[in-house]
């Protein structure tokens, strides 16, 4: 039995824009979510603990939605950003915290 994967280049055209929008769309949606839905369930959980009021899940609620925002944003960026290099046939670069340098390509 043969296990070995055959040797062969994907074409700079085989990855259409849209394919590379929905992958890049749908990391996102994976990694930010996973973080919004933990640590909502945090605030949530703290403010029943410790007796904390509404005013308190609102607020921290606020805060874990700009931070989910800004991680999906951030991880569609960078998942476009290493699509984009490796169709190109580049390796994959280290993380930058801003999102304007994914979509530039820097």
């Amino acid at each position: 039995m043969n296990t070995e994967a055959p040797a062969r280049a994907i074409s700079p055209s085989a990855a259409s824009p849209f394919l590379v929008f929905t992958t890049s769309l749908c990391a996102a949606i994976c990694v930010a979510g996973g973080f919004g839905i933990v640590f909502e369930a945090f605030v949530i959980s703290v403010a029943g603990q410790f007796g904390l009021g509404h005013t308190f899940v609102l607020a921290a609620s606020g805060v874990v939605a700009l931070g989910t925002l800004w991680l999906a944003v951030w991880s569609f960026a960078r998942s476009w950003h290493v699509e984009r290099r490796l169709r190109q046939g580049l390796e994959v670069d280290e993380p930058k915290l801003s999102i304007l340098a994914n979509f530039r390509g820097e």
